[in-house]
């Protein structure tokens, strides 16, 4: 099982002060050194909180960028970038540049948008879900054009053309954030189904899963870790770590084990409930991590 990391990349991802390229270079480059397989960026320009605080972003595709030139054998991939936010050739263009600069460590992660406030501040309109679908397919036509060019592609999403989409022409496919590992099992049934319409091997395409994590040595250091949490945000202030845990992976380094190999993945792409902690990313790393692998 690969085991890739979510970099902290929005305000609220970081304790007050603090810059997010800094912390996420800094968390890509301890995930290099301590040998995970992968780091990933999201594609939202902010994120806005049940009392309305916005919390920016890095951009994906520029922050990619410059983890490529920054690291060596980790791969770094998006999870996901928006098909309605950039024209499928734009994308294509921009994911054969970054192959271009980390030859076999992009992959390209995509997906059919979703969240109307982004589009409405940067004036997107948000298609239907079938037209956001047709456009997802677009750009991974787009990709696949480039032939020996291309990265890796992976598809997210659970709708029955993206696993479609997914069987036909990517690398991977990936749910995300959370779901069951029940869930999991039957969405896989579902893909492996639709790879046996599209005459593929099964085998062939990567399964992946994107889950939230909560590592300590013990019940103190998580009662801290949340204490921590609450602190970043005002509606965070009332987090209840036994609540939480009902809908994260939380615990010790052999619970956490446990719970992530139900999965039964071929990666698992973690956020970290502190993603810019560097002593969580390294007890997860030496004792979850290297347990799966």
């Amino acid at each position: 099982m690969r085991i890739g990391i979510a970099l902290p990349q929005y305000g609220i991802d970081l304790d007050p002060g603090a810059a997010a390229w800094t912390a996420a270079a800094a968390t890509a480059a301890r995930a290099w050194t301590l040998e995970l397989d992968s780091v990933w960026l999201s594609d939202h320009p902010f994120a806005t909180g049940p009392d309305g605080v916005t919390s920016g972003a890095l951009e994906p595709l520029v922050a990619a960028a410059a983890l490529a030139r920054a690291t060596t054998r980790i791969r770094v991939g998006t999870l996901v970038l928006s098909a309605t936010m950039r024209a499928p050739g734009l994308v294509a263009h921009a994911f054969r540049s970054l192959a271009s600069i980390a030859p076999g460590r992009i992959v390209a992660g995509l997906g059919a948008g979703w969240y109307e406030p982004e589009h409405r501040t940067f004036g997107i309109p948000l298609p239907s879900y079938g037209d956001r679908v047709a456009m997802l397919e677009r750009t991974v036509d787009a990709l696949g054009a480039l032939g020996g060019a291309r990265p890796a592609v992976l598809c997210g999403g659970t709708g029955a053309r993206v696993l479609s989409l997914a069987a036909r022409a990517a690398d991977a496919w990936n749910v995300a954030w959370d779901v069951a590992p029940e869930v999991f099992a039957s969405l896989n049934r579902k893909v492996d189904a639709a790879c046996e319409l599209a005459g593929r091997d099964p085998g062939t395409l990567a399964r992946t899963v994107g889950v939230t994590v909560l590592v300590a040595a013990d019940e103190r250091g998580l009662d801290r870790a949340v204490d921590r949490l609450r602190g970043r945000a005002a509606f965070l202030a009332a987090l209840d770590r036994r609540a939480l845990s009902e809908r994260i992976i939380a615990g010790t380094p052999q619970q956490c084990v446990d719970r992530i190999a139900a999965y039964g993945a071929d990666e698992v792409m973690v956020a970290l409930l502190l993603r810019d902690d560097p002593e969580m990313l390294t007890l997860f790393a030496t004792e979850v991590a290297s347990r799966l692998a």
